[in-house]
């Protein structure tokens, strides 16, 4: 027999810690401001409706889904804002291009989105460079690298810090598109 492992036993406390409603609230839920509360945190509808109704089941207590969904729609369009786009484009969260769909402010969200994305990948790139650039120098002064090993490590190097040097000045204009 197998015994648990302790990222096993980590990933079980997380999940069965992972009720969107406990007993009490699912029995007092204002589910307008719920729906509010969902849709400014560009939660998905259904998908949250969905959670409520399980954990919500256990005490016999089934949500008002027509207050849930006018208060989600409340929500939501205080989420699709180019600001909220921006924020979650800079997080790498490219999930959340379809969350305004059909709202008006969908256009300025997924501009903002979009833009937001560019800094992620740039950021993330950087971030490699130097992790990179770290390993090469690491190279340098090791002492069982050849002559050659380190003409290669310093020519990376160079070349990383004028990619660096380009990622640094793409960055600054991208950074110019936030809201």
């Amino acid at each position: 027999m197998k015994k648990p492992t302790l990222a096993a036993a980590v990933a079980l406390l997380l999940l069965s810690g992972c009720a969107s409603m406990t007993p009490d609230q699912c029995r007092v839920a204002d589910w307008y401001q719920v729906g509010v509360e969902d849709g400014s945190a560009g939660h998905g509808a259904q998908q949250k409706l969905g959670e409520y109704a399980q954990d919500c089941a256990e005490v016999g207590v089934r949500p008002d889904t027509a207050r849930f969904q006018q208060g989600w729609e409340t929500g939501i369009l205080r989420y699709c804002t180019p600001y909220t786009g921006w924020s979650e484009g800079t997080r790498g969260r490219s999930q959340q291009l379809d969350m305004c769909r059909g709202r008006p402010q969908e256009g300025g969200f997924q501009f903002a989105l979009r833009a937001g994305l560019e800094v992620y990948r740039t950021r993330q790139s950087m971030d490699s460079n130097e992790r990179e650039i770290r390993r090469q120098e690491q190279r340098l002064q090791d002492k069982n690298t050849t002559e050659s090993q380190r003409r290669e490590a310093r020519d990376r190097i160079r070349y990383l810090d004028f990619e660096q040097s380009r990622l640094r000045r793409t960055l600054q204009d991208q950074e110019r598109l936030a809201p």
